[in-house]
């Protein structure tokens, strides 16, 4: 199976990006004949490629988009999306690598029950109450900083930060605090270790996890071997080497707990990189990918809404969006872990060393 990916919102480890919060990795195993025929209708005179942000803009265009999207072509199972909220991406990031790495060595598994998933709720809708006073968005800054750097200067930076962040927080809320100071004087430890073995090549890139849920989705219901083709003008090219890894052939399994689990190594035999100009495969991918962060965004509120966007609730685009990291209040405990399970950092871990790449020279 033949699968093409374009993105939308991507702005690296810019992870606190005001003018776009969204990012989202689309995808379609269409042949080039279908999705000729399905763009055909959304290209204006002297045009040779669809782009949703030039569609959008016009009464003509957002027709054309609401009809493409109406297609019983347009199904999840030939067009899938993931989409990450950045900011809650960055949470994700400070839960699993600040505050579950004390906690593990006190014993406890915060991933059984989808605990981390929880806590990354909380902070994300509740950071504000529990470090008030502009502390938690300070604490934001310096956090990514630290993991985008990952240079002495961050990491004395962020010890100051949540040093103030902690003496402010109220008493109710010292123990979430606690969580975080914890990692004081330990982000070298902690975030300088991926230094060793990924060089500086972009760590926290919500583009690369994207990918690996994309093609996770596309494996559960292919069982062979996928050829995948990503534009070739996006940043996801930066971390081609660390997703090549992810595909070394290796004994498969399954990873995680629950139904909150994916499968090593990825099953791509080969990854390329296409112009969407030539591709109209590509050019399905950027109209998926830009309407899920522009309708993600007026849905929940982050940008005006217009009839357009809810006339395309009622289309084919709320099940493309397939799932990503995306805030939720619920935070109940679900997924606990099974006999011989690992959780999904744990067994990742255990598949690179399988392979040997902690074993390579950087």
């Amino acid at each position: 199976m033949h699968i093409f990916c374009d993105e939308s919102g991507n702005t690296g480890t810019d992870l606190l990006n005001t003018e776009q919060p969204i990012i989202a990795l689309a995808s379609t195993c269409l042949e080039a004949a279908h999705c000729e025929a399905l763009i055909a209708p959304l290209l204006r005179q002297g045009q040779v490629e669809a782009k949703y942000s030039r569609l959008k803009g016009t009464a003509k265009g957002q027709q054309a988009i609401l009809n493409f999207f109406s297609s019983p072509a347009i199904v999840a199972s030939v067009a899938k999306a993931m989409v990450a909220d950045k900011r809650y991406y960055l949470i994700t990031h400070i839960v699993d690598k600040l505050i579950e790495p004390p906690l593990h060595e006190m014993g406890a598994d915060l991933y059984a029950g989808d605990g981390h998933v929880g806590l990354v709720n909380v902070w994300f809708y509740a950071g504000k109450t529990i470090l008030p006073d502009g502390h938690w968005d300070r604490v934001l800054r310096a956090s990514l900083r630290a993991m985008r750097e990952r240079s002495p200067a961050a990491y004395q930076n962020f010890d100051r930060v949540i040093l103030a962040a902690a003496n402010a927080a109220t008493p109710k809320d010292r123990d979430f605090a606690t969580g975080l100071l914890l990692a004081r004087g330990r982000l070298s430890e902690f975030i300088g270790v991926f230094d060793r073995y990924l060089g500086h090549y972009p760590v926290f890139d919500p583009a690369v996890d994207l990918f690996i849920n994309l093609i996770n989705e596309w494996m559960a219901q292919h069982p062979g071997q996928l050829h995948v083709t990503h534009d070739r003008s996006k940043p996801l090219k930066l971390s081609e080497s660390h997703l090549r890894k992810m595909m070394t052939p290796a004994a498969p399994r399954k990873i995680g707990y629950g139904n909150r689990q994916a499968e090593l190594p990825l099953r791509v035999s080969e990854l390329d990189f296409g112009d969407s100009a030539a591709l109209p495969q590509l050019q399905v991918a950027d109209l998926i990918a830009g309407a899920s962060v522009d309708c993600l965004l007026a849905w929940s509120g982050r940008r005006p809404a217009s009839s357009f966007h809810a006339s395309m609730r009622q289309t084919n685009l709320i099940e493309i969006i397939r799932g990503g990291m995306l805030p939720t209040p619920d935070v109940e405990r679900e997924n606990e872990p099974q006999p011989g399970q690992r959780n999904l950092v744990d067994g990742s871990t255990d598949f690179l060393d399988e392979i040997g790449f902690f074993n390579e020279k950087r």
